[in-house]
């Protein structure tokens, strides 16, 4: 596994100041949710004027950038508004190309008003098999994050599987179902390699499930250590991108003080014995042959 952090950490910074930090803190990727205020990642001239020396800027400093985050839905019941964001996908996907990204994140979105789940979760399934081609074309992987009206994997499952494209995939986040009490013993496996990328963000919850702080990672509920050690035994090699909502919540500590806390927490867990994950003491399936000896020497 991999370890990378999204640019919501860092709202204030520029793409330089980024890339030297992620190297400095010892991240191997980055994911950009907007730069110093601009959300909407096609619209800024330091990416898209010259994609190539960003390509050079990363590679300078052996990083990656690993995906493009946008905050495009798919689950609107009004036509305009569905087109609209599904072009809004479209700018993420081929400025992703131009980058060399493999990967552009969207939200999974919410449930409008005299709808149901149901049918949200087939419109946005529509969506995302008209714009897989693209995505193939191009050759980006779509990404769809838990969360909103959908933060549990058994969405998410439904939802990949109904698309049955290979450009399209899952970004789970362990933070969002544990909103609705669903654990990482639960939800990893389901998912399983539909994963695509892993968002790491830490919290304190209610007895009810609402989120009440974010908290570094390893002091809150997500059981990210727990987490970690179900992606290691499903072989999951790709990244773990840490998230901070600075860029929402002002008062969390800076990224200076998080980041390398965050780095060291992701790295040892990784690099962790792994635990034997059974339900025994012991192996009841154990050989009950005596081991056999080296032979000996006739006389």
């Amino acid at each position: 596994m991999k370890i990378g952090f999204s640019s919501m950490v860092c709202p204030a910074w520029d793409l330089a100041t980024i890339v030297a930090n992620a190297a400095k803190f010892g991240f191997q990727g980055i994911e950009l949710r907007g730069l110093r205020g601009e959300l909407h990642l096609p619209l800024l001239p330091d990416l898209a004027r010259d994609p190539q020396a960003v390509r050079r800027q990363f590679s300078e400093n052996k990083l990656e950038l690993v995906c493009l985050g946008a905050s495009a839905t798919l689950s609107s019941k009004d036509p305009r508004t569905l087109a609209q964001q599904k072009g809004v996908v479209t700018e993420f996907m081929e400025l992703a190309a131009k980058l060399g990204c493999p990967y552009v994140r969207i939200l999974v979105g919410e449930v409008d008003r005299r709808d149901n789940q149901r049918a949200a979760l087939a419109r946005i399934a529509e969506a995302l098999i008209s714009l897989a081609p693209i995505a193939s074309r191009l050759g980006v992987t779509l990404l769809v994050e838990n969360g909103g009206d959908f933060p549990g994997s058994a969405d998410m499952w439904f939802l990949i599987d109904a698309v049955g494209h290979p450009a399209v995939g899952c970004c789970w986040n362990q933070c969002h179902a544990m909103t609705i009490g669903e654990r990482a013993t639960n939800s990893i496996p389901r998912l399983g390699n539909k994963i695509g990328l892993v968002h790491i963000c830490d919290g304190t919850f209610d007895e009810g499930g609402a989120l009440l702080s974010y908290v570094p990672p390893g002091e809150g509920g997500v059981e990210i250590k727990r987490q970690i050690e179900i992606l290691k035994g499903l072989v999951y090699d790709r990244y773990l991108m840490f998230e901070w909502p600075k860029l929402w919540v002002d008062s969390l500590p800076p990224p200076e003080t998080i980041l390398p806390k965050a780095a060291k927490f992701m790295r040892e867990a990784i690099d962790a014995k792994q635990p034997v994950l059974t339900a025994y003491k012991g192996d009841k399936n154990a050989p009950r042959l005596a081991s056999r000896g080296a032979p000996t020497q006739a006389a």
